[in-house]
């Protein structure tokens, strides 16, 4: 059981607690950071109204911060739950959160 709890808690893909609807992971890498991974993450966080780990009120979406997703010629980029999204400005965020504010 501990090496199973030890393997759990090293890997971001394995929540720890319950999490949002969606998951949103945020790359904070060394390409995704020089390209504005932190302005992209406090954007997130202003638009989601929460911190990283955190869950909006209405358990909607979490927020985190990750290491590398492997997309590094596509920075800045993140990933809500399967989903990658690359390229991002702000207007393709509002866009994306959008879409899922919307979907069933």
């Amino acid at each position: 059981v501990v090496d199973i709890a030890e393997a759990a808690s090293f890997y971001t893909m394995f929540p720890k607690e319950p999490v949002g609807k969606y998951l949103i992971q945020v790359c904070h890498n060394i390409s995704c950071a020089l390209l504005g991974a932190d302005s992209l993450i406090g954007y997130l966080e202003e638009k989601l109204a929460i911190k990283k780990g955190e869950t909006t009120s209405d358990n909607m979406f979490t927020l985190i911060s990750v290491e590398c997703l492997g997309g590094c010629t596509a920075a800045p980029m993140m990933q809500i739950n399967d989903r990658y999204y690359e390229n991002l400005t702000r207007e393709k965020v509002d866009k994306i959160l959008e879409d899922l504010r919307n979907e069933p």
